[in-house]
């Protein structure tokens, strides 16, 4: 057993979960398609981004192929929990170490064309004129690759639904700095109707089909009632004969018992859709020192939805068709009246990029262009006037809507066009040597363009013209190097620092900041420090969404601590204001094993959030939340919650506190194959082909650990702070979790590739004094594994070539959020199927390579 391998066992046990991801040392060339060893030399990889700063990983093609991804798109799901940066956003990318114009550019790659990929920490983003607060990949590509790729998957939820089909089709080719991408996919992917689920419906939810009759304003039904009843009561069901309704001895026995209908049948928690999508990329050298790339795509998409029965309140004067001495409501759906929602875009792209050097001097100008036509329908209801004066004039309040309201559907229609036309270029190269080495900067300047329209025909349009004009500078100053001899006690220590400005139309200069130290005492030891404050514009969608309401939207109200049916408003805010952000950082890295059969990476960090202004949506209507933003929630005359406006607002602050773990493994179980010895006396040329070694055991994985040791929001200035981790809340599921676990095993054993992912999170909590919004949610635990099969290196038959077999299951145990009051009830709105409509996931595909 090796040593890395005795590494890999002891730190699996320790963390009680599997080892994770593991990387190789920066200058090592990655292994020859075929081969199973890696090679380490001195130069330096073509293509790498690396620089001074330790990366976080390394995966050359035998890693890659450890996690079982398909696509791109599939790898970057895997290693979610390395490439977040510390702003808890998604990576940028790079192409063999340059920017690209589009992730399409990398997206439409497969992963077999990958010779390596390398996940740089936030610092080496300002080295390429990203935000230095996102994590950098850099993907490396073979020099020669060539493939047709034919993909066909099938999934479906196990409780039910959500079947989808997905086919896929790409074209690679990849000769030097030439590439050629064609892609096409198409996705069709069922709804998940309420019905569906074990999802019980609200018994305080006033509409039924059966009709339920309350007082106008609230309050008492009837006086005589009360007296026959022996308390007040506030609703009651009507009876289903017509001459009965019209006694009042018929309410006695459904006094506050409201009838109660389930709508599931009649609405779907996730829309039916279908989504068409094809893209193109060709690169190649346009001169001795110049190469450029262009990328045109297009994607469109349509979902069709239901939200449930239409519903009416029908005023029935007192002393009519109901015993009632004065004037009631009766609230009613209305049968086969199902409201629809609808939604379709079509999104064109087209972007460029040009890169070239003068010197040891790099330069990228990237521009591109997207137009985004999205419309939508959501129905609202049907007119009632016509049944409403019908029950005025002595009309059964049960009478049925007529057919031609009924077919007449009030509803909202919009209609968005954006465009955005963007332009950035960076310069890239050493200013000054010094004895340490070359002071590295970066200057960036970009430009971006967006208009943005959105038409009502029920309400006023909506437009925003906003152009950003930036630039930044960024600088990595050596200060000792051992190697170098240049203060060798200090080992190897350099400084960097970005500054930035961005003129943003309607909000002006925004300015950004960052500066941090990496320094590397002891060759296996690495720390880092970092602090980076930005402001930024809220996105300009967030701005002009179209406002568009939703009836029937499950809610749970903190204030009551009852759940019920609401109107849900979303859309776009013009009056948020821009975030300010400041992300400090500290952190150690430790490689205890780092040589050519694998690796292993320890490392902790600190990270302090403290962000103003942050956009963000309330979507729990807490006492705290309502007190702060009374506008968004609005009630009856009973102080029945019937309306919630869930579109962004900005929060006065947020300071968050965490620690972060992770450890990082790859490695190779098996011996080194041994060359093979000549026969004697047979002259080489002669010699039969040698029998392959046998392929050994790749193994790669990670294990990152978020503990969070405070995080507290204040809502508005002059207002209490509120503690996220010990009962408030900001969106209405619970706050934030103490602790989260992300990571992922994979063994690549001969023909059979296996592997385990795990993200799990702790209980918390939304403390009430009633008991009834006093609620506790419970952890989540989710396990998938995925399993390849690559009949390729199985017994040989023409039909098996680059053929591959591919199980995917995500959530095995179905686990999902339980909500729970004081009193062990779980609120209607807060059901699990509510929460997590999808559950446990089987996915099934076959992937073949030409």
């Amino acid at each position: 057993m090796t040593r890395t391998t005795c590494y890999l066992l002891a730190w699996s046990a320790l963390l009680g979960s599997a080892p994770a991801l593991a990387q190789q040392d920066g200058g090592a060339s990655p292994p020859a398609e075929g081969t199973s060893e890696i090679v380490v030399r001195a130069r330096r990889v073509s293509g790498s981004a690396i620089g001074d700063a330790e990366p976080i990983a390394v995966l050359d093609a035998a890693a890659i192929r450890t996690l079982g991804a398909t696509t791109i798109k599939d790898l970057m799901q895997r290693l979610q929990g390395l490439t977040t940066g510390a702003n808890g956003g998604p990576p940028v990318f790079l192409l063999n170490g340059r920017r690209v114009a589009s992730m399409d550019d990398v997206y439409g790659l497969p992963p077999e064309a990958m010779e390596r990929t390398e996940i740089l920490t936030e610092q080496d983003a300002a080295r390429f004129g990203f935000p230095p607060t996102q994590r950098v990949v850099n993907f490396i590509t073979k020099k020669n690759f060539r493939s047709i790729v034919a993909e066909n998957t099938v999934s479906g939820a196990t409780d039910g639904g959500n079947g989808t089909d997905y086919l896929f089709l790409n074209t690679t080719r990849l000769s030097g700095s030439r590439r050629l991408t064609i892609n096409t996919s198409y996705q069709h992917q069922d709804a998940i109707r309420q019905s569906q689920r074990n999802i019980l419906p609200d018994p305080t939810a006033l509409y039924a089909l059966a009709g339920n009759v309350a007082a106008v304003g609230g309050g008492s039904i009837d006086a005589a009632l009360d007296r026959l009843v022996g308390r007040a009561v506030a609703v009651a069901a009507l009876p289903a004969d017509n001459a009965a309704r019209q006694q009042l001895g018929s309410y006695l026995a459904t006094a506050d018992r409201p009838a109660v209908t389930d709508i599931g049948r009649f609405r779907t928690l996730l829309p039916t859709s279908d989504t068409l999508a094809a893209n193109t990329t060709l690169a190649g050298p346009l001169g001795r020192t110049l190469s450029g790339s262009v990328t045109l795509s297009m994607e469109a998409t349509r979902s069709a939805g239901s939200n449930g029965l239409a519903t009416t309140a029908l005023r029935v004067p007192g002393g009519g068709t109901l015993p009632f001495a004065g004037d009631t409501l009766v609230y009613r759906y209305l049968p086969d009246v199902v409201l629809a929602q609808r939604n379709a875009s079509l999104k064109l792209s087209g972007s460029g990029a040009v890169q070239g050097g003068i010197g040891r001097w790099a330069w990228t100008v990237t521009g591109g262009y997207n137009r985004l036509r999205a419309t939508g329908l959501a129905e609202q209801g049907v007119p009632t006037a016509a049944l409403q004066a019908a029950v005025l004039a002595g009309a059964d309040p049960l009478t049925p809507i007529d057919a031609s309201s009924a077919s007449r559907r009030i509803a909202q229609r919009q209609k968005s066009v954006t465009d955005e036309t963007s332009g950035k270029a960076t310069l890239n190269g050493p200013l000054a040597h010094l004895p340490a080495g070359d002071v590295l900067i970066t200057a960036a300047a970009d430009y971006t363009r967006s208009a943005n329209r959105n038409d009502r025909i029920d309400g006023p349009a909506a437009a925003l013209t906003r152009t950003v004009k930036s630039g930044s500078i960024n600088a990595t100053v050596p200060v000792a190097a051992a190697k170098q001899g240049v203060l060798p006690f200090l080992g190897d220590l350099s400084l960097n620092g970005t500054l930035g400005v961005s003129d943003v139309s309607r909000y002006g200069r925004l300015f950004q900041s960052a500066y941090g130290v990496s320094w590397s005492l002891r060759p296996r030891f690495q720390l880092h420090a970092s602090v980076n404050e930005t402001q930024t514009a809220p996105a300009i969608a967030l701005l002009t969404n179209p406002v568009l309401t939703t009836p029937n939207v499950p809610f749970f109200d903190f204030a009551t601590g009852t759940s019920g049916l609401v109107t849900a408003v979303t859309g776009g805010n013009p009056a948020l204001t821009p975030e300010r952000r400041r992300v400090s950082e500290l952190g150690l890295a430790y490689h205890p094993i780092r040589d050519d059969r694998g690796s292993i990476r320890l490392a902790v960090d600190y990270i302090e959030t403290r962000i103003a202004d942050q956009t963000t949506n309330l979507a729990g209507a807490t006492p705290p939340i309502q007190a702060a933003f009374p506008d968004l929630f609005l009630r009856d005359g009973t102080g029945r919650l019937t309306q919630v406006d869930l579109r962004g607002v900005n929060v006065a602050r947020e300071t968050e506190r965490k620690l972060q773990f992770v450890t990082a493994i790859w490695t190779q179980i098996g011996k080194k194959p041994a060359p093979a010895a000549a026969q004697p006396g047979v002259p080489a040329k002669d010699a039969p082909p040698p029998t392959p070694p046998k392929e050994p055991i790749h193994v790669f994985s990670y294990v990152t650990t978020t503990l969070r040791l405070s995080d507290r929001a204040v809502l508005r200035d002059g207002l209490a702070s509120l503690d996220l981790l010990d009962g408030a809340t900001l969106n209405g599921s619970g706050g934030r979790p103490r602790w989260e676990v992300g990571g992922n095993l994979g063994l690549t054993v001969g023909a059979l590739n296996i592997g385990t992912f795990i993200q799990a999170q702790g209980a918390t909590r939304v403390r009430s004094l009633l008991a009834t919004s006093d609620l506790t949610f419970s952890g989540k635990t989710i396990i998938g594994s995925w399993t390849q099969l690559d009949l390729d290196k199985m017994p040989h038959k023409p039909w098996s070539k680059s053929l591959s077999l591919n199980l995917l299951v995500q959530n095995w145990l179905n686990d999902r959020i339980d909500v729970r009051d004081r009193n062990g009830a779980t609120p209607n709105g807060f059901q699990p199927g509510y929460l997590d409509p999808i559950g446990r996931t089987v996915q099934l595909g076959v992937r073949k390579l030409f």
